[in-house]
Order: structure tokens, then sequence, then C-alpha cells
């Protein structure tokens, strides 16, 4: 995976060359703010705001952080909340005769739709095309003694900020299904509920029914895992592994994708302590055969190895994990591998078990745990 900030200054020093023909450069990407404030923010993408050349204002993303800085190289730096929440206007003033950025501004917007109605051409289009899916995707594949949604144990509608039943039986998924020792997720790759909504939602590929059980369909399942991951299989040392369950917890207290969903082991770490010593290695320990956390301590050094299952995102580096792409193992597809789980175990019984647990010596405080 090449990186961001060599690549962005190779393309904007070769742009700049043309200068009389390029009057401004724009960076556009996917990294985005994690931490701080809207002006005063921190993360990948302020990292790669300060450190390029050659560029007047960075956008960002990902990580569903608002942002408009202007950093101490002269780089505005952008990004907009997600899902359509807001709309980023940025405007560029341009001097044409000496061909160069004036001043920049930048603002947010919230869409309205009053009085905005569905072109029937294209609602029509998406009503057949549905029709078509609703015999795979409405297809019940297992259910559930109560119901799964994507938001976590601390009440985070996203999922990225403490462990959640979905979370759990994703990874349960990867691990058992690949008999490896371990599984690890970004919260990030969780995008839906996984159970059918009660009360129904008309049009979608989940009938009425009167919990419990809480059916789950495929098309459920294609919701939370939506881009087409693959499952890969790898070995690393306890010390990588120690590095993996790091990073899953860097960017807290803020919310992140890369929040690690784990399977087969559970893990303490100290939100007030620096990034990178969070973890607490004592408190690493195996999964006992029921779920709980009682199992043997894990070995976070180099003289232990462990046979893990991650996502192909994670593997090539995604959300700050370590890139081990050159040696991990494609499995199957994410998606189709949660779905075979869950129609073989059927009907699930998740529970929370402290898998990943927050504690603090500091002034941080960790979020507050809601759910059983």
């Amino acid at each position: 995976m090449a990186d961001p900030l060599e690549a962005v200054n190779d393309e904007a020093a070769r742009l700049a060359r043309l200068r009389k023909k390029v009057a401004t450069i724009v960076a556009i990407g996917h990294l985005g703010a994690t931490a701080g404030t809207l002006t005063s923010p921190t993360g990948p993408l302020i990292d790669l705001a300060d450190g390029v050349r050659n560029v007047d204002v960075v956008i960002g993303d990902h990580t569903n952080f608002q942002v408009v800085s202007e950093r101490p190289n002269g780089v505005l730096a952008v990004e907009n909340l997600s899902r359509g929440v807001r709309f980023l206007r940025v405007r560029i003033f341009i001097d044409m005769q000496k061909g160069e950025v004036v001043y920049r501004t930048s603002d947010f917007h919230k869409p309205w739709d009053i009085g905005v109605t569905p072109d029937p051409t294209i609602q029509a289009e998406i009503n057949r095309l549905n029709e078509e899916l609703r015999p795979i995707l409405g297809t019940t594949i297992g259910s559930s003694n109560r119901a799964v949604p994507r938001s976590d144990s601390c009440g985070r509608v996203d999922g990225r900020l403490c462990e959640s039943l979905e979370g759990d039986i994703v990874t349960d998924a990867m691990r058992l299904t690949f008999s490896t020792d371990f599984a690890i997720t970004n919260s990030g790759g969780l995008r839906a509920d996984l159970t059918c909504p009660s009360p129904d939602i008309p049009d979608d590929f989940c009938g009425p029914f009167t919990p419990p059980p809480y059916p789950i369909t495929r098309g459920q399942v294609l919701g939370v895992l939506p881009f087409g991951n693959l499952v890969a299989t790898v070995d690393i040392t306890g010390a990588e592994l120690k590095t993996y369950l790091e990073n899953g917890v860097s960017s807290m207290p803020a919310a992140n994708g890369r929040f690690a969903q784990v399977s087969g082991l559970c893990f303490r770490y100290d939100i007030s302590a620096p990034v990178g010593s969070r973890v607490i290695p004592a408190s690493v320990v195996r999964q006992a055969a029921d779920g709980s956390c009682t199992g043997a301590v894990v070995d976070l050094t180099v003289a232990s190895m462990y046979h893990i299952a991650i996502n192909d995102f994670m593997a090539a580096g995604g959300d700050g994990y370590p890139n081990v792409a050159s040696r991990a193992h494609s499995r199957e597809i994410m998606d189709q591998t949660v779905a075979d789980w869950i129609t073989a175990n059927s009907p699930l019984s998740p529970a929370i078990q402290g898998r990943v647990v927050c504690t603090t010596t500091g002034a941080t405080a960790c979020p507050v745990v809601t759910a059983p």
C-alpha cells in the first residue's frame, strides 16, 4: 500500500511544474480526523495536511468528523459529516492573471428535501430491482433469541465505541469457520442491524414477525457486511497481536471505525494511558469454551505464534492495522461466511461477555456501558 503523503506530494510536485496551467491543487482522500475540535482536529487527515507540499486544500472523509482547519503550512483541511447529514462547500478564489490562489473559504450546509419528491422513473427501476432481489435477500437464514443491533453495549449507534453483539457474532463466525486462535474485525466494517426490525419496515427484505425469535435474512447479513470483503488468515507473533489490539483502542475516547471487535480472547485497556501502551498485558486471556473470559493468559511476546482471522481491508493496512497482505491468505467472502455460520448455529443466543473492557487510571473517563 502506497504511503498517502508520499503519493500526494509526488503528484502535487508534478502538477506544480505546470503552474502556468494549474492554478490550484486539491487533494481528496479517504483519511479522516479522529479527535479534537472543528478547528483544531487530530488524526490521519491532519497528519497528511500538515505534511503536504504544493497543495492548497485537503479534503478528508471516512471518520464522520466535521473539520475546517487552517494548518500552519497554509493548507486548508476539511472534512464532512457522513451519510448526507451535512454537505461541505469549498470556495477557492484565484487571481487568473498571476495564476495563484488568493484565499479559500469553507462552510457547512444542512440538506433539505422539502418539496422534493422521488423521480418516478428512478423509483420504479429501484422497485423492480428490489423485487428481483427479494427471493434471494428475503430468505430467512437463521434467528436470534434477542435483537442484534449495529449499536454497541455503550449505546453508540454505529458500534464504534464498545463491544457489540454484532461484533461478537461476526468475529465468532470468522474464528470458528476457519479454526483460528483469534479473530479481529474493525467496527467500521459493520454497517447495519443483523436481525430484522420490529416493527416491520415496509419494502425492506424482512417481513412482519412477532419476536422472539428475531429472524435474520440474507439481506440483513449483506447490510451488515456490504463491501464484499474477504476473510483473511495470517500467522502473527504475540507482539504483533498486541499491536493489533493497541490499534483497536488507539483512538479512544473518540469513536472510530478501527475499534476492535474480537473473538477467542478478552482484554482490558487503560483509556488514560498513552497510545500504544493502553492494553494491559496480564488482562489478555483466551475465552473459555463457554465464552467467558476465564482462559489462560495470552503471551504477547515474539516467542509465541497465533493464527488469526481478520478481513482483507485490515490485512492491507486499513484503519491503521499492520499491513500483513504479503503473508496473509484470502479465504471466503466475509458476508457468506457469516451467513453460513448463522444458519449452522441458529437460534443464536448472543450476550455481551466483556471481551473488550475499558479501565482508567487518569482523568479520561471510560464510555458508560448501558447494555447487559
